[in-house]
């Protein structure tokens, strides 16, 4: 169990609380139509349409926002070329190229503070935030996610308050600060109590904190909760999280039957999933929980079964990670015709501005020798003038 929580929190430090853009709400019929056309929302909706397939369908996702930044960069709009950027920080990071991913966070943030966009700042922080938590450097993650926070607050984004929050937690259990970690955590929970709860579930966190301190009994107290919340949300896959940990309390507080029977149930949530990490998980745990009551025959085949799914999950491993380098091999390539792209706009806008130039010169050119022009009129009209006035006298 004490490598599952530490798995977990490995993976929570990994995990962007947002994006950059709001969550896809509208119909996706609609938003390819608006995507297809040649102005700022078009930008806007393909960039929300690579937030809806970042999870399901990587590559989709990015050929939206290189699409959304394509188009930003001719329109010069900022604030749009800012969330690409955003997104393809968040597309490397996912990939593992961690370096790749903090320059265009960095770059995104500059752009932010730029165009004074908040929102975008905050995100970007955040971003950069977990670059660093990935890195192994919490301290520096923990300024970032500290600046990400003061700005959420000032802005009163709750929901995105919320995992702010929760990326403290888990930056301060990283450093080994535990309590400090659950406050975070619970000043988290003060705020999801009034939010959707469709989408976060904080009491796991402080459980595992809680059972990283040995302190069984409060931890089962927020594992019970995150159950409940499960429940709510019908998310069978949080249900059977709850359950697995729960049963490494009853485990550690010696009712080795409730431990199995707990277990059993995770086990049968799991398979409806088809969830192999937590599968691999649970049989581990199955396999101890046999052996610990004398059944080995099932320990023996929960153990079995523990392996095959540890050596599935390393194939789909090593074959995700031949996909992954294709798909950066592409961003690559497609990094230097947004390159060469970017420089032809630089080009293009350097010769609006010296046509620009050339314009204004020229008007002003024609105004001052229309001027002179004029006085030199006026000069040999008041000449003639002169000369016809009956008081013009010669003197001798």
């Amino acid at each position: 169990m004490a490598q599952m929580v530490e798995m977990r929190l490995a993976k929570l430090l990994t995990i962007l609380f947002f994006v950059g853009s709001q969550a896809v709400g509208q119909n996706l019929d609609s938003l390819n139509h608006v995507a297809s056309q040649k102005d700022t929302s078009a930008v806007k909706a393909n960039n929300l349409l690579y937030n809806h397939y970042i999870n399901s369908d990587p590559k989709k996702a990015l050929d939206y926002t290189l699409k959304a930044l394509d188009l930003a960069l001719k329109l010069n709009y900022k604030k749009g070329i800012a969330a690409s950027y955003n997104n393809i920080g968040v597309f490397y990071k996912n990939h593992g190229v961690i370096d790749k991913a903090m320059n265009y966070h960095l770059q995104s943030l500059q752009l932010n503070k730029e165009i004074n966009n908040t929102k975008g700042i905050a995100y970007s922080l955040n971003n950069i935030g977990t670059i660093y938590s990935l890195k192994g450097r919490p301290k520096e993650a923990l300024n970032y996610f500290l600046q990400s926070y003061w700005l959420l607050d000032s802005l009163k984004d709750e929901k995105n308050m919320v995992g702010a929050l929760n990326n403290l937690g888990n930056t301060y259990l990283a450093m080994g600060e535990d309590y400090r970690a659950i406050g975070f955590y619970k000043k988290a929970l003060k705020i999801y109590d009034k939010i959707d709860h469709s989408e976060f579930d904080p009491y796991a966190n402080i459980g595992n904190a809680y059972f990283k301190r040995e302190e069984y009994k409060r931890a089962q107290q927020y594992y019970e909760l995150s159950m409940e919340t499960s429940n709510e949300r019908k998310d069978v896959l949080g249900q059977a999280y709850a359950l697995h940990n729960l049963s490494a309390i009853s485990s550690k507080l010696g009712n080795k039957k409730e431990a199995l029977r707990q277990e059993l149930d995770a086990l049968a949530l799991a398979q409806s999933m088809i969830n192999k990490p937590l599968l691999k998980d649970i049989h581990l745990a199955l396999a101890k929980l046999y052996y610990e009551a004398g059944d080995l025959e099932n320990a023996y085949d929960n153990r079995v079964l523990y392996d095959a799914y540890k050596d599935d999950i390393i194939n789909e491993a090593s074959n995700k990670k031949l996909s992954e380098l294709e798909l950066t091999f592409q961003m690559l390539e497609k990094e230097k015709q947004l390159a060469i792209l970017k420089k032809e706009n630089e080009v293009n806008k350097l010769k609006v501005s010296n046509t620009k130039t050339y314009v204004i010169i020229t008007i002003m050119g024609v105004i001052i020798l229309l001027g002179g022009l004029l006085i030199i009129i006026s000069l040999k009209r008041g000449n003639k003038l002169s000369l016809l006035d009956p008081r013009w006298k010669v003197h001798r």
